[in-house]
């Protein structure tokens, strides 16, 4: 009788390691399955991102290879960092990899954007001489393309391209309108379109509309200079808790390494985070005066 009741719990205990062993095995494969059904999402995901990107700033790359890149840089920084700053400097270094790309095309398409809004009055207005010489909407457009400097000469170019090969051209200057996404755009968008359309002084409504952007620009530079301060602030209030860290990590390592190994330093960091990023929007939201 022992021996049976010792034979039903070995059987017993063997079947439930079996099943134990089958079950661990079918949740890895998932997750497998799972992990690689993200990786495909997620490349797919930052290739369309990349690749919008490149678009936007007109720089023709293959987007595959920057995901190489960024991967690399995912592979090669995390582990250093969890070696000197453990779990959370290894995570907010991964978090910074992935969302780098579209924080740096956002930057990129601004400053392109910021460039093009700044060569705009000139352009109108060389546009304009252009239109009262007797030259057409294409021509005058041809001649911006070969005589203005980049980002406008690369844009008008691009447009011409487009048009080129069957495209309307004021689907063309939309998708201009688009990339840049500055109202400055849609304006003399609107004029050309009224222009075509309905007739009129084309060249004078350009001349007109390059002296209003002139009288902004300037109003723009008068209102960033009076407003310099407080994004000073603003870089000093991101700015000097980094640096005063910086240096007590020196001098104190042991001291500041709590910071990162207790629970209460990470809720005092989490809390100067949160009041760090309230600081840099209040004085954004004080600084940014639209015009």
């Amino acid at each position: 009788m022992n021996e049976l009741v010792v034979f039903v719990f070995e059987y017993s205990l063997a079947i439930g390691t079996a099943m134990l062993g089958i079950s661990i095995g079918i949740v890895f494969l998932l997750l497998i399955r799972f992990g690689i059904e993200f990786f495909a999402i997620y490349r797919n995901n930052f290739v369309t991102l990349v690749d919008k990107g490149f678009r936007d700033v007109l720089i023709y790359l293959d987007p595959s290879q920057v995901f190489l890149v960024s991967l690399g840089l995912i592979v090669v920084l995390v582990p250093i960092v969890y070696m000197f700053m453990g779990v959370w400097g290894a995570l907010a270094v991964l978090i910074a990899t992935l969302a780098a790309p579209k924080l740096l095309f956002q930057s990129m398409r601004e400053r392109r954007s910021d460039e093009f809004v700044a060569q705009l009055p000139d352009t109108l207005v060389s546009f304009s001489a252009s239109l009262r010489a007797g030259l057409n909407l294409i021509k005058s457009l041809n001649q911006i393309s070969k005589n203005q400097p980049d980002p406008i000469a690369s844009e008008f170019a691009q447009v011409l391209v487009e048009y080129r090969v069957g495209h309307e051209l004021n689907d063309s200057l939309n998708d201009l309108a688009k990339r840049i996404n500055r109202e400055e755009l849609i304006l003399m968008n609107s004029g050309i379109r009224i222009s075509r359309e309905v007739g009129g002084n084309l060249s004078e409504t350009l001349e007109m509309l390059a002296k209003t952007l002139k009288a902004k620009a300037e109003a723009q530079g008068k209102v960033k200079a009076l407003t310099s301060m407080g994004r000073a602030q603003a870089v000093v209030a991101i700015g000097l808790p980094l640096i005063v860290g910086g240096v007590f990590f020196v001098v104190e390592p042991a001291a500041m390494a709590k910071l990162f190994t207790t629970e209460l330093g990470r809720i005092w960091l989490s809390i100067m985070f949160v009041m760090m990023c309230l600081a840099v929007y209040a004085i954004n939201k004080i600084v940014n005066v639209d015009v």
